[in-house]
């Protein structure tokens, strides 16, 4: 059964955009464009979601370059938000920003991305017509490193998703030297992203097969295998194409934070422990061995 949505044609909430810029020895002047000049608008007015066009571009949000009269570089993001949540002191508090690639002035969703985003992201409810409010937001960086302000460009969608099985966005560990991992998804071997962003978690429990008290390894891309990311200049850091990255001591169960824009990796220990009646409540004097066969933490023998 389908589930269908309307997806109403944008209104741009045209106004001025207003732009704090430190003022340097230069004399060059700013000149803020008018946010008509951006045309930020929606390539479709209405949408049809199913299983049938996951894989189908269904909308595209495209705008114009901001020309400011000197040679500055905005850069440009999407923020997808519940009207509810685009007023008050908060506002846009919990928006999902998706960031434009430096050079491109639109961005394509494909069926299953956009439903995604609607239905698990902003945890639409599925079956009923729903708001969605987008904004375009461009930034610039001032020569202090603090961001201007430029006022978005608002738009509204209304929209309906339909009730699917999400594949998250996921970083897979390739296993380095002489141990081998999976090509596929597999529990305990993978990070994921749970927003669609650039940001990705796991639970890794490497075994130590290479015996240097740690693991190399590379994680792969499954939005794009040709991504490899590995050691950068520390261990807290990663490169795409770099060495292996190494997870020590290993084994041992860590929480591992990736993040692919700031190319930075973390690393934190995890052990659970039991406490009740048979220890005095004590939360360290029974801790749980997680079987690295079974995946499973339980109590020691």
């Amino acid at each position: 059964m389908k589930t269908i949505f309307k997806l109403f044609a944008i209104t741009l909430l045209l106004g001025s955009i207003l732009f704090a810029c430190k003022k340097e020895a230069s004399t060059n002047i700013v000149n803020p464009p008018n946010s008509a000049a951006l045309a930020f608008k929606s390539s479709a007015s209405a949408v049809v979601l199913t299983a049938v066009n996951d894989a189908e571009k269904v909308v595209t949000f495209n705008f114009k370059a901001a020309n400011f009269g000197v040679s500055i570089i905005p850069t440009y993001s999407l923020e997808f938000d519940l009207p509810s949540d685009t007023v008050g002191a908060n506002a846009w508090a919990n928006a999902i920003v998706v960031k434009i690639p430096a050079g491109t002035f639109e961005k394509t969703y494909l069926g299953a991305d956009l439903n995604s985003l609607a239905g698990v992201q902003l945890n639409l409810p599925t079956g009923t017509v729903s708001t969605l409010a987008v904004r375009l937001k461009a930034e610039v960086t001032q020569n202090t490193g603090t961001a201007s302000s430029i006022k978005p460009i608002y738009a509204a969608l209304t929209l309906t998703p339909y009730k699917a099985t999400i594949e998250y966005p996921a970083l897979l560990v390739k296993g380095g030297n002489s141990w081998k991992t999976p090509a596929t998804r597999t529990n305990g071997l993978l990070l994921t992203s749970s927003k669609f962003n650039s940001k990705y978690e796991g639970y890794l429990n490497l075994p130590n097969a290479d015996g240097w008290g740690g693991d190399g390894f590379q994680l792969v891309s499954t939005k794009d295998v040709s991504k490899i990311y590995g050691w950068g200049t520390s261990a807290t850091t990663m490169s795409l194409g770099g060495g292996n990255l190494w997870l020590t001591p290993a084994p041992a169960y860590m929480k591992v934070n990736a993040d692919v824009d700031a190319l930075t990796i973390s690393y934190t220990p995890v052990k659970f422990f039991i406490s009740g009646d048979d220890n005095g409540w004590s939360t360290s004097s029974t801790p749980m061995v997680y079987n690295a066969g079974t995946g499973k933490w339980g109590r020691p023998m």
